[in-house]
Order: structure tokens, then sequence, then C-alpha cells
């Protein structure tokens, strides 16, 4: 019989509290993002501010304004070139962060199967599924983009500026279906992560292939329905009480100094582990796969 999501929210509790190095991976994200942001800025200034410092006789005494010409006609002049270069760097970090996240993934199959997991199952898991990983993540985020369409009829309205300033009726009008548009992508947004919420799951736990995991999240969501908006609801309920909670404590104070480190914290340690074990969870579950009981064993015991 499957769980109740009470019964998947308290069982994954247990999980995680029983596997507390489930949070490593998440901890291993932020050491890259850290090192990886460090490695781009040296990269971008060593490729595109150097040369156009190199007339400079002494580049340490360049003032604030002079600066922030060289940064407008790096920016003016080689944009292609810039957004190229900034391209290869998202693409090379999301192949990174598909190895990690495969990683999390299999961390938390191998505790919900097993009662235990360990760290080199980031690397064991990461290496056979962070390709195809990376490929689905690179669909869903078309599926995203494709959204774009519901801004071109606000877009093309408002293609003459001064037509509009002269005519504040058309530019209402305009504003108003640029406004529906933008309603209208946010809605699509949300469909898509709620009918493709588990692909990532689906991928590394069967180990498929990105159109497969595709088609295999799709179906288990759309046979899952009250469960799957409910277990989704649930989660995003989490994220939006964060983001409450650090919009609340930013005019409190010392509070609002702490509250970044303290949700940082909170999320590594405690609220990215958990919601990847329930996630887990819920389509290992749903799927009728063996699960290590916790509360079995304390009997047995």
């Amino acid at each position: 019989m499957a769980e109740d999501i009470g019964t998947l929210i308290r069982k994954g509790f247990g999980t995680w509290a029983g596997n507390l190095n489930l949070c490593m991976p998440f901890i291993l994200k932020i050491v890259v993002l850290i090192m990886f942001s460090v490695i781009s800025v040296f990269l971008f200034a060593l490729i595109f501010l150097v040369p156009e410092m190199s007339g400079i006789a002494d580049p340490t005494s360049i003032a604030q304004n002079e600066m922030l010409g060289i940064m407008y006609s790096v920016f003016y002049e080689r944009m292609l070139a810039v957004v190229i270069f900034s391209l290869i760097l998202f693409l090379i970090y999301m192949l990174i962060d598909s190895f990690v996240t495969a990683g999390a993934i299999g961390m938390a199959k191998e505790a919900l199967e097993r009662g235990h997991t360990s760290v080199r199952t980031i690397f064991t898991t990461g290496k056979r599924n962070y390709l195809n990983l990376f490929f689905v993540n690179i669909l869903v985020l078309l599926l995203i983009l494709a959204g774009v369409i519901f801004l071109v009829p606000g877009i093309l309205s408002m293609d003459d500026v001064s037509l509009l300033l002269s005519n504040p009726e058309m530019a209402a009008s305009s504003v108003l279906l640029l406004f529906f548009g933008t309603v209208a992508w946010v809605f699509y947004i949300l469909v898509i992560s709620l009918l493709l919420f588990l692909v990532n799951y689906v991928l590394v736990v069967d180990e498929l292939d990105p159109i497969s995991a595709i088609e295999s999240g799709l179906s288990f969501v759309l046979s899952n329905k009250l469960a799957s908006i409910g277990i989704w609801l649930f989660v995003m309920g989490i994220l939006v009480a964060l983001e409450f909670i650090g919009q609340i404590t930013s005019y409190v104070g010392i509070v609002a100094q702490l509250w970044p480190l303290i949700n940082l914290l909170l999320s590594t340690i405690l609220i990215q582990p958990l919601i990847t074990v329930w996630l887990t969870r819920f389509y290992l579950d749903r799927t009728e796969r063996k699960l290590y009981s916790f509360e079995d064993y304390m009997l047995e015991d």
C-alpha cells in the first residue's frame, strides 16, 4: 500500500536523521560554486579586461570611473564574445552541478533502500548519471524558455516607443498585454515545474536516458496526480516559507545580518537533504520498491 504524505515525510525525516552525511553533496555544491565563481572572474579579467588595460602604465592606480569605462567598453564592443563566454561557463557549471545532484539522489536512494549510505556514492552515482542529467536539465530549461512566446504579443505591440508615448491609450493596452503575457509565462513555468519535478529522480533512480526520463517522470506524475500535487505543494511551501522568513527578518536589526548564514546552514544541512530524501522516497514507494524501515529495525532489536 502506498504511503500517505504524512507517513512519507515522517519516515523520510527518520532516514535523514540516521544519515546526516546526506548533506555532503550540498556542502560540496557550495564549495564548487565558490571555486567556480573565483575561477570565472579570473578568466573574465584575463580574457577581457587585461587586454583593455595593456596600455595603462599602472593598472593599480585606475580610478573607479575609468574602470567603469573599461567595463562598458568590454560589454559594448565585445558583447557577442562576453555572451559566448558566459554561456560556456554556465554549461560547464551545469555539468558539474548535474554530477553532484546525481550523487545526492544516489545517496538518498541508497539510504532509503539499505538504511545507510556513504559519501563515495556521490562519485559512483554521479559518474554514471551526470551526462544524462545534464542533458535532461537542458531540455527542461529549453521547455521553460519556450514560454517566452507568451511575451511576444506584448513586445510586438511596444515596437514603436515614440508612438506609444504620444498615444497613452495604446501604451496602456501594450503594458497590459505584456503583463498578461508575463502572468501566462509564470503559470506555464509552474505547470512545467509540477509535471516534471520528479524527472531528475526518475533518471538517477532508474538510470534512464533524458527522453525516457522525461516520459517516465511525466507518466508517473499523471498516474499519481493528487499525491504528486500534494508533495509538490509541500516542497514549494517550504521554499516559499524560507523566502518569506528572509523578507521579514530583513527588517529586524542583527537578525537581518545573521539570517543569510542561518538560511544557508539550514538549507544545506536540513532542507535540501530532506527534500531529496522525500522526493526519492515518494518515487520509490509509488513504484513498489523495497524500502528499509528504521521502525522494523528497532522492533527487531
